[in-house]
C-alpha cells in the first residue's frame, strides 16, 4: 500500500491508522527510509507509477508515525499500555498497587476504591442516647411488655421499627458505644406512656419496672465479637452483670409458652443469643 497511487493521501494515512501496535510503525521505519533514496531509479525504471512528490509526502509522513510510536513506546502514557503485551501491563499494574492505585483501572485502584466503598457501606456508630432497635434471634424485635398482675416482663414479638420497638441505649460519659462497654436501655416510651423505665437482669428474668440511673440491675455489657465501635446493623450480644457477667440475653421461640420472651439464662455466644442492633 506505501506505492499503491490510485490510494489519495488522506485514505493512505487511514491505513496508518489500522495498524495495530506501535511496534508495527517501528519495523516499518527501515521500508520507509529506504524508499525515499529509490525515488530516481523508480521513475527512470517505472517500477513505481505513483507522482513523486505524493510518494516522498508518504514515505515522511510515514517516518513520522514511526517516530511518535517510537516516542509513545517509551513513555507511560495510556495508550501504549493498551496495546503493550499482557506481561508489561501486570508489571504496570502490580507498580499501581504499591503506589496505592496511581493508574485508573489497575488491580490497586480498584483495591482502594473496594475498600473506600466498604468503609462507605458501614453502618454509623451507636452513640449515647441513641434509639436503637434490637433484634433477636426469631426476626422479632425487642419492646413488648406483658404480664398478668404487671406489665413488666419484656418481650420480642415486634415485625417492624417502630415507636412500639424503639429502646434507648445510655452510655455513662457518653460517646460512641464500644465492645465491652456497660450501657442500659430504657423500654420504649410509647409502651410505658411517656414514662422512663429501664430494662434489668435479675437471675433470667429480664423486665421494666424503674429508671435507675445508678443501678447495677439496669446495667448489660454489649459484646461484639470482632471487637471496636458498635454500629448500625452489628450482631451483637448483651451480658447480663450478674453471677460475674456469666449469662446472655436470649428469646424464646414464638411457638413456645410466654411466646417471645426475653430471658438470660446460659452463658452461651450461640445462636439464641445472637442480636442485631438497628438505627
Amino acid at each position: 500500500w506505501l506505492k499503491r497511487p490510485q490510494l489519495s493521501t488522506t485514505a493512505w494515512l487511514a491505513h496508518i491508522g489500522m495498524v495495530s501496535s506501535p511496534s508495527a510503525l517501528v519495523q516499518m521505519l527501515p521500508r520507509a527510509v529506504a524508499v525515499a533514496p529509490s525515488l530516481s531509479i523508480g521513475l527512470r525504471g517505472q517500477r513505481f507509477r505513483a507522482h513523486s512528490s505524493t510518494l516522498l509526502l508518504r514515505s515522511l509522513t510515514l517516518c513520522f508515525a514511526a517516530a511518535v510510536a517510537w516516542r509513545g513506546a517509551t513513555s507511560p502514557s495510556s495508550a501504549f499500555l493498551k496495546a503493550a503485551p499482557r506481561s508489561q501491563q501486570l508489571l504496570s499494574e502490580r507498580s499501581s498497587f504499591n503506589g496505592l492505585g496511581s493508574l485508573q483501572g489497575g488491580r490497586g485502584y480498584r483495591a482502594v476504591r473496594f475498600a473506600a466503598k466498604k468503609k462507605a457501606n458501614a453502618g454509623s456508630a451507636v452513640c449515647d442516647g441513641d434509639t436503637v432497635y434490637i433484634k433477636v434471634h426469631t426476626g422479632r424485635y425487642i419492646g413488648e411488655l406483658d404480664g398478668t398482675s404487671r406489665k413488666e416482663w419484656v418481650k420480642a414479638r415486634g415485625t417492624k421499627k417502630d415507636a412500639l420497638h424503639a429502646l434507648t441505649i445510655e452510655k455513662t460519659g457518653g460517646g460512641e458505644i464500644q465492645s465491652g462497654d456497660a450501657i442500659k436501655l430504657v423500654m420504649p416510651l410509647a409502651q410505658t406512656n411517656g414514662t422512663k423505665i429501664h430494662m434489668d437482669i435479675v437471675g433470667s428474668a429480664v423486665r421494666a419496672r424503674f429508671y435507675d440511673a445508678r443501678g447495677d440491675w439496669q446495667k448489660m455489657t454489649l459484646i461484639k465479637q470482632a471487637g471496636g465501635v458498635i454500629r448500625d446493623g452489628d450482631q451483637i450480644f448483651i451480658r447480663s452483670v450478674f453471677k460475674n457477667g456469666r449469662d446472655y440475653m436470649d428469646a424464646n421461640p414464638l411457638e413456645k409458652a410466654a411466646d417471645g420472651e426475653v430471658k438470660c439464662r446460659w452463658p452461651d455466644e450461640g445462636e439464641w443469643q445472637a442480636m442485631t442492633i438497628e438505627k
